[in-house]
């Protein structure tokens, strides 16, 4: 995937050697890693007459979990850090936003963390990743207004990033991506 980095306005953070190795991380081949096993797991579960996953977050997360510690980075539940860099890579629901950035301020006060960065999908990508939940995931665009809002009321050193399909699948996968996922229409039942 593609990481565009933004600076916010309260702060011009100095960039660590782990940021640089961190968008090199995402920069090789993820999307395309994590299409090809979304498409395998889907075709098995279809094949098993079992419902097959509509968005391809949980391969995305484990793809990137993977890279990281492969470079030695610890991760947790989506955030990954390494010496004094705090990541979060967030595919998760919009309602975890304000807790994303909770996270980076108790990171960088609590932990001396000399870099926090918190890095989302743009809504175009969402729209691929995860079609019938992409307005409900935290987005790119999200992030920004959020913290924009924030501009007076924090402190510390932030930087926020835009994520986007950098490589492609083939032809084959990157049509089975965009095809419709049909939403959930059962209510479970309690047991």
């Amino acid at each position: 995937m593609k990481a565009t980095l933004y600076s916010v306005p309260w702060t011009r953070p100095q960039l660590t050697e782990e940021l640089s190795e961190a968008i090199s991380i995402i920069g090789d081949n993820i999307w395309k890693e994590a299409s090809i096993h979304y498409i395998a797991e889907r075709e098995i579960k279809i094949k098993a007459k079992k419902s097959p996953p509509k968005g391809m977050q949980r391969q995305l997360n484990e793809v990137l979990v993977n890279r990281f510690r492969e470079k030695g980075w610890y991760s947790d539940s989506g955030y990954f850090f390494k010496n004094r860099t705090w990541i979060r890579i967030t595919f998760r629901h919009q309602m975890s936003l304000g807790s994303d950035i909770l996270d980076a301020l108790k990171v960088c006060k609590i932990e001396g963390m000399e870099l926090a960065v918190i890095l989302a999908a743009d809504r175009e990508t969402l729209n691929i990743i995860s079609p019938n939940d992409a307005a409900a995931i935290v987005s790119f665009e999200k992030l920004q207004n959020e913290v924009l809002s924030l501009n007076g009321a924090m402190d510390i050193p932030l930087v926020i990033g835009k994520l986007s399909q950098l490589t492609s699948a083939s032809d084959d996968i990157s049509n089975e991506l965009l095809k419709d996922r049909p939403r959930d229409t059962t209510i479970p039942t309690l047991h």
